[in-house]
């Protein structure tokens, strides 16, 4: 995977700007990434800034922007000159809103469903989180990453690692072990763990009391509004369950259904599940072990219909098998 960085470079017009763009919605790894690379490429004489669509439904996400000061937008569609990169995410597997521009360079480590065209692809699904791969992009830039950026980026190592207690790579490891040392590994852990208003406390003993379980798949829903650190817990929570292989959890606001789904099953992916589930009617993306979505307001066929959605993917996945 050597010169990566140049390849990337080699890519961009110097002349014209560039919008690093995360996946929709975005999370603590896809934040820490683009501005790792916006950085990156600003040392290299690039003009760049760092925008997402959607809203930022993470509470600790808007912590860790605060504290570090991280340079994030929405998207703006007055400038079609300039040339995008996309990172945690891809075009192709539909959980990422291109703004104006022109499409230069997708990074992602998701599961691949779509394919992605650009005139530069870094696509590697064996890595465990899209912050390892901008470390090493600084690594072949043969520079350290300075204290804040390096938090941001252990952070998102920790973010979509849980802290190392899922599936790693070597090269993970090794970007978080170079990470703690560079960076603020206390403020990264603090921020990381999972901030919940207490008001969700109650929101989430109540979804569980109305959940359902079919073969294994919970499904609950949220009533009330809630950050999407409820939602993981909630999912995270029940896969504690022996009983259960998946969890599914949603809540409702202004834009739609959001969704956080998880699996500790070999045969149902999360990542799958909810593709299966919300094809034709919303977006999604994820990993084996856990994955989001999306529905929109006017695309909602309604909880009961959801839910059917649910447990035929998983039916049909494990009778795949």
């Amino acid at each position: 995977m050597a010169e990566l960085l140049s390849r990337l470079t080699s890519c961009l017009a110097a002349y014209r700007p560039v919008a690093v763009q995360t996946h929709d919605y975005p999370d603590i790894d896809a934040v820490a990434s683009a501005w790792g690379l916006a950085s990156l490429l600003c040392r290299r004489g690039f003009s760049v800034a760092c925008c997402y669509r959607g809203e930022l439904r993470s509470r600790s996400l808007r912590i860790l922007v605060d504290e570090l000061g991280i340079p994030l937008d929405q998207a703006r569609e007055d400038e079609p000159k300039r040339q995008l990169i996309v990172v945690d995410g891809s075009p192709g597997n539909g959980n990422v809103s291109l703004v104006a521009g022109e499409l230069v360079a997708v990074l992602d480590h998701h599961c691949e469903s779509g394919e992605a065209i650009a005139p530069f692809l870094d696509l590697r699904p064996d890595l465990a989180a899209c912050s390892t791969m901008i470390y090493g992009y600084w690594k072949e830039a043969g520079m350290e990453p300075p204290s804040d950026i390096a938090t941001a980026l252990l952070a998102g190592i920790q973010s979509d690692t849980d802290f190392l207690s899922r599936s790693c790579s070597d090269e993970d490891f090794a970007a978080y072990a170079s990470l703690y040392r560079a960076g603020d590994w206390q403020l990264a852990s603090r921020v990381v763990r999972t901030v919940l208003d207490i008001g969700e406390l109650g929101l989430i003993v109540a979804a569980l009391g109305e959940a359902r379980v079919q073969d294994g798949i919970l499904f609950a829903f949220v009533r009330g509004p809630c950050g999407q650190e409820a939602l993981a817990v909630l999912a995270e929570f029940a896969l504690r369950a022996e009983e259960l292989s998946a969890a599914a959890v949603a809540v409702e606001d202004e834009v739609g259904i959001h969704f956080s789904v998880r699996s500790k099953s070999p045969i149902v992916s999360a990542f799958c599940l909810v593709r299966s589930a919300l094809e034709g009617i919303g977006s999604s993306g994820g990993h084996s072990h856990s994955a989001g979505g999306v529905v929109p307001k006017d695309m909602n066929p309604g909880e009961d219909a959801l839910r059917d959605r649910f447990f035929k993917a998983a039916a049909d996945a494990a009778g795949r098998r």
